[in-house]
């Protein structure tokens, strides 16, 4: 390249300078101004790392609390819930001790009234009060009647809380359900039927509520 080339290179370089504005030198002398070096960069990104390790140990510290607070609640609300059906289950059993006990007062009331009814319904005037015999047998008729209503009134009530009584009279001795008080030779009958029913016996559902007392067959006489 000889020297002439060479000042006209100069000179159009010399040009295009001079049509650049301070407005884009500027510029752009602030844009590489502005692009951080590798150590201020590497500074940045090992701080922002330490941020999300700090931000990441407090999210997981509140989830291991979280998760803290879910057991301590489950494990109340299972201790909750084991108190309660416990609680239940005695004021269950208090509930039907009680209802027991009555029903059994109950059914003792029955055999008493049932034993007058019998009697009442079976009276029979002596000769000497034959005389007044119409009002006697009105006064009896209507004590006879009363009973009547009543002992059907009870057998309702003991029906309404599922009292059913045991049928014992034919059938064989059963311990679960009856209790032999006495026994009986009938030779026709086989050994250990119940022959007759002292007082009725009752269960509730699989419950027996009061043993049959039953009088039993023996085949063999005693002497």
């Amino acid at each position: 390249m000889d020297e002439a080339t060479k000042q006209q290179l100069l000179e159009r370089f010399a040009a295009y300078l001079e049509s650049l504005s301070g407005e884009e030198y500027d510029s752009a002398a602030e844009s590489e101004a502005e692009v951080p070096d590798l150590y201020t960069l590497f500074t940045e990104l090992a701080g922002l790392r330490n941020e999300i390790k700090l931000e990441s140990r407090q999210v997981k510290q509140a989830l291991e609390h979280s998760r803290e607070l879910l057991n301590t609640l489950q494990e109340g609300n299972q201790r909750l819930s084991k108190e309660v059906s416990e609680q239940r289950q005695a004021n269950k059993a208090v509930r039907e001790e009680a209802e027991r006990a009555l029903l059994l007062e109950l059914l003792e009331l029955r055999d008493r009234l049932a034993i007058t009814h019998h009697s009442v319904t079976g009276f029979r005037p002596a000769n000497l009060l034959e005389r007044p015999r119409g009002r006697l047998r009105q006064l009896v008729d209507g004590m006879g009647e009363g009973l009547e209503i009543t002992l059907r009134r009870i057998d309702g009530l003991l029906q309404r809380h599922a009292l059913q009584p045991i049928e014992s009279v034919g059938m064989r001795l059963d311990p679960w359900t009856m209790q032999a008080i006495s026994t009986a030779h009938q030779p026709d009958q086989e050994e250990g039927v119940v022959l007759q029913e002292i007082r009725k016996g009752y269960r509730r559902g699989e419950q027996v509520l009061r043993l049959a007392e039953v009088v039993v067959n023996k085949r063999t006489e005693t002497t």
